[in-house]
């Protein structure tokens, strides 16, 4: 039997499938299918067409009028590029943990064509999805068209879900460059609160780091440890030289031993060669990154991410500043829970004592204008610069004591006022 060939895609095929009332979904970060995207731009739709959003904070964000100039766009982060959206109302804001965002990609969103980014085939005529596996075989499985774009500079990673020709229905052949993710190096506040994290890593546990320049930190700090695993949603180039100096070699991984295990890398095109050239890669969908029960098997999993502000009940939010959104969940509290499930595991959350150069604490004494992004229940370690708080299985007045005790010294004798006053109602 003859192989499927896929089609090239055209104006005219675009103006044909992407009709009013279709759920789209785009590949995000430096699986973004420019080349895709560009020719859809050329067909100048007007459609009411749905778009799924899995753009990579800090990286890139979608603009959604390259598609059509009738679409609305729906994210699980409020990016900034967003927010004139959101004005027009274009814009569906989605808060849920990323584990769930992609089950609701496989079935509730009902999505019907899918534009994604992939490597060259292979000789059996399968290509790598190469560094950016968010999205799983189910998803691509249940849209009616499937859209790649072909592009050389996407790695072929060998250990990552794979694209049979045959299941795409229209190709185009892109020739860009992949997107890259650069971030500033820590300060000297990221580099104190990475010392005391470092010393809450220990030989053989299992790392997930979230985004930003804190990781970088953090990186820096554990040069003298032993036998590190990976398994991560997004892998950044702050990982790399932990692999070369055999720091990280997952020897101690209790799932998917020896293996390095992400979902999306983000970094610039040296750090993507060394991928393509890195043997213990191994790219994985969410459906596998973030599940509950995949985490849970994993020994001594060490979940460490930053947020923005914590209250003295425990309570934190990662989304909001002074109650504007500006971000999201992600895969936080997947990470967090997860890491509390697992034998041996232990959740860290960061962040900065202070805001606007010690004018505000970011210990307060209880969330006001700010969404929960986690419950004080989620809670394990809290690190500031000032030191390591653990709140689980405290009482709620010592877990408060623990935190003021993290907290900036200025605020402090005004945070134990407050909560005094506040526990005077409990």
């Amino acid at each position: 039997m003859t192989q499927k060939i896929p089609l090239k895609l055209s104006v005219e095929t675009v103006r044909q499938h992407f009709v009013d009332g279709l759920s789209i979904f785009v590949e995000g970060g430096c699986g973004q299918p420019d080349a895709v995207l560009d020719l859809i731009a050329q067909a100048k739709l007007t459609q009411q067409l749905r778009i799924i959003d899995s753009s990579v904070p800090t990286m890139q964000a979608l603009d959604v009028n390259r598609i059509s100039t009738g679409a609305i766009l729906n994210s699980g982060f409020f990016l900034g590029d967003y927010r004139a959206l959101h004005e027009e109302g274009r814009f569906e804001f989605t808060p849920a943990f990323h584990s769930a965002r992609y089950r609701a990609m496989e079935k509730a969103y009902d999505i019907s064509i899918a534009l994604i980014k992939v490597s060259l085939p292979d000789a059996a005529g399968f290509c790598s999805v190469g560094l950016h596996g968010d999205y799983s075989a189910a998803m691509l499985a249940r849209a009616t068209l499937v859209i790649a774009e072909i592009n050389a500079h996407m790695p072929y990673i060998a250990d990552a879900p794979k694209v049979a020709l045959s299941d795409i229905d229209y190709v185009v052949e892109g020739d860009g460059e992949l997107l890259e993710y650069a971030v500033a190096e820590g300060s000297e506040t990221d580099l104190l609160i990475a010392e005391h994290i470092a010393g809450l890593v220990e030989d053989g546990d299992c790392l997930q780091l979230g985004i930003g320049s804190l990781p970088v930190s953090i990186m820096k700090k554990l040069g003298g440890k032993q036998h590190l695993g990976v398994h991560t949603g997004l892998l950044t180039e702050a990982f790399m030289p932990l692999v070369e100096s055999g720091v990280i070699d997952g020897s101690r991984k209790s799932q998917d031993k020896g293996k390095i295990t992400a979902g999306v890398i983000a970094g610039s095109r040296e750090f993507y060669r060394w991928c393509e050239s890195c043997p213990d890669l191994q790219i994985r969908p969410v459906s596998y990154t973030h599940d509950a029960g995949v985490l849970a098997q994993i020994d001594n999993l060490v979940a460490i991410n930053t947020t923005l502000e914590i209250d003295l009940f425990g309570q934190f939010n990662s989304e909001t500043i002074r109650g504007k959104q500006i971000g999201g969940g992600g895969g936080l509290i997947d990470f967090l829970r997860g890491a509390q499930s697992s034998k041996g595991g232990r959740s860290i959350l960061a962040l900065q004592a202070t805001a606007k150069r010690g004018a505000i604490s970011k210990i307060v004494p209880i969330l006001n204008t700010a969404p929960v992004t986690g419950m004080r229940s989620d809670i394990d370690y809290v690190v500031t610069e000032y030191g390591i708080a653990r709140l689980a299985n405290l009482s709620l007045e010592k877990r408060a004591e623990a935190l003021v005790g993290i907290a900036h010294p200025d605020f402090r004798t005004g945070l134990t006022q407050q909560w005094a006053e506040l526990l005077s109602k409990f």
